[in-house]
């Protein structure tokens, strides 16, 4: 796995960054750290004619923090270093188009991001959907929260409920099905909440891969973790063997949960 992290030396950027390198350390990969300093912000810049010279001093500053960050978290990480100078933006761009990252972390004043790069990016803090169905909401609680809490995202819970399963006849069903995956919602975000993360809710109806990307875009999803599949095959984890491999549709990093018991 390549990981490109476009780093600003803020709180969030040093989150990802330290993100990034747990993901590698658990996956293998490469990491690739990119600081991109933007001295046409100083143009009649009126805090003084030493501002960019302090802008600049400080941005050494910070890239020197993530070096120090990554000597003493990512020993067995394969780490490359770029600062440039120029549009942030397009300077993440050219870099992406050079290596062909399969993931791009990024603090929040990249979020444009998400939608210019052909690769999946995870913009940090942002919102995590967790689709859930009428079985065993808390299954992959512990991933949840671990993949929460090393962003500081909050969660979307998304229950699904497949209603092109069910014909006419089959209303009473449906509707049991509607109530237990309300049900699911709310037990799992509870158990969320619980563990401190802050947690959003929905349901929709349809055919679960289709649901899952409109609410991602509806709610500005950072990162979707979906099943691996069970002892049991559900709804959920066909719509995670269909989003894997559609990828032209997919704006969004999708990481997969391990699988789930059965209940």
């Amino acid at each position: 796995m390549k990981i490109l992290v476009a780093y600003d030396g803020t709180i969030h950027a040093k989150k990802a960054l330290r993100y990034g390198i747990q993901k590698l350390a658990k996956s293998g990969g490469d990491l690739t750290v990119m600081q991109v300093f933007d001295s046409s912000l100083f143009v009649d810049y009126e805090a003084g004619p030493r501002a960019e010279e302090m802008a600049r001093s400080e941005a050494g500053r910070q890239f020197e923090e993530a070096k120090k960050i990554v000597s003493e978290s990512a020993a067995d990480v394969p780490v490359r270093f770029f600062a440039e100078e120029g549009h942030a933006l397009d300077k993440v761009a050219i870099q992406v188009s050079a290596d062909r990252p399969d993931l791009v972390l990024a603090p929040p004043r990249y979020k444009d991001l998400a939608s210019s790069l052909s690769c999946p990016v995870t913009i940090v803090p942002g919102t995590i959907l967790v689709p859930v169905d009428n079985n065993n909401p808390t299954a992959n609680i512990d991933g949840i929260v671990l993949e929460a809490a090393a962003t500081g995202s909050k969660v979307l819970v998304l229950g699904v409920v497949p209603v092109h399963l069910y014909s006419r006849e089959e209303r009473r069903e449906l509707e049991r099905v509607k109530k237990e995956t309300a049900s699911s919602v709310k037990e799992l975000k509870k158990a969320l909440s619980a563990k401190g993360i802050e947690t959003l809710e929905a349901v929709r109806s349809g055919y679960p891969d289709e649901e899952i990307l409109k609410a991602a875009g509806e709610h500005g999803v950072s990162l979707i973790l979906m099943p691996s599949g069970s002892t049991t095959p559900s709804e959920l984890s066909k719509a995670a063997a269909i989003l894997m491999d559609e990828t032209d549709r997919l704006k969004w990093p999708v990481f997969l949960l391990p699988p789930a018991e059965a209940r």
